[in-house]
């Protein structure tokens, strides 16, 4: 019996296969409208449905079924945290309907956006604002985000703020302090929208928040961040880790709604003093 246990062991690993990044990247991207208010453009994204399902329908049609189930459930975790900046989220919906409605909130401001993804909130912003930072970690999303700003910047909008993708890892402060040195008087408004997937991820979240905002004197600078409730968990550690950070985190009011058949809500957060750099 034990013979046959160490060659069945044998057997599954041999049918582990190391895979490329690129079988993860979906790359299909469509051009489509959206529109705020009186605002409309266009964009190339993926369809909204993740693509998971594609890729595990290509690995089960590779792979036994024993490994197929570790191996999906690798894959799984590996595209959808690949694939999350392709993609357009609900709360990205909600912070641009809410823009298109408070548009004076922009009007001669300079914008950083953390987690920009595909760009769609940032180039909304570029009809209000002076300036407008996107800024995303993967060079992925990177591409299709700089594809966008072409797009937009190959159409006459003179009157449009220029669009600038910057890579920015959050917690990085060699990458914060090179946008910085770029823009030495920092941002009147940083924004945020759908980008509190990961629990690991919230902490260096409010680190690079509280490094932009501790550039301006307090009151002089916000973070906007659109946020749709997936997990009590997360929605705890959103509120705890603005505090732990110094800052005050607080509903805006009218803002709380449903958005993709999940509850999402609008938060304002300030730093609550001038803290040393």
């Amino acid at each position: 019996m034990a013979g046959a246990g160490e060659r069945d062991g044998e057997e599954e690993e041999e049918e582990i296969v190391c895979l490329e990044a690129s079988f993860f990247i979906n790359d299909n991207y469509e051009l489509k409208k959206f529109t705020f208010g009186s605002h409309s453009f266009e964009l190339y994204c993926l369809q909204s449905a993740s693509s998971t399902s594609v890729i595990g329908k290509c690995i089960a049609s590779t792979f036994r079924p024993s490994c197929f189930r570790r191996l999906c459930h690798l894959c799984i975790r590996k595209a959808d945290f690949d694939l999350t900046g392709q993609l357009v989220w609900p709360g990205a919906m909600l912070l641009n309907e809410y823009l298109s409605k408070n548009v004076d909130l922009l009007k001669g401001c300079s914008v950083i956006e953390l987690g920009s993804g595909v760009g769609i909130t940032g180039i909304l912003c570029s009809r209000f604002c002076r300036e407008v930072v996107l800024t995303d970690h993967n060079d992925e999303v990177q591409k299709i985000l700089k594809k966008n700003i072409e797009l937009h910047s190959s159409k006459d909008h003179s009157h449009h703020a220029e669009l600038v993708a910057e890579k920015l890892e959050w917690g990085n402060s060699d990458q914060i302090n090179q946008i910085l040195r770029r823009r030495p008087g920092g941002f009147d408004l940083i924004l945020g929208a759908d980008i509190c997937f990961q629990q690991g991820s919230v902490p260096l979240l409010f680190d690079t928040v509280k490094q932009l905002l501790q550039v301006r004197e307090r009151d002089c600078c916000k973070f906007i961040l659109a946020y749709v409730s997936r997990a009590k968990i997360m929605d705890s550690l959103v509120v705890s880790e603005a505090i732990r950070h110094g800052m005050q985190i607080n509903e805006i009011p009218g803002t709380r709604s449903v958005v993709g058949n999940l509850e999402g809500v609008i938060f304002e957060v300030t730093l609550l003093e001038k803290s040393p750099m």
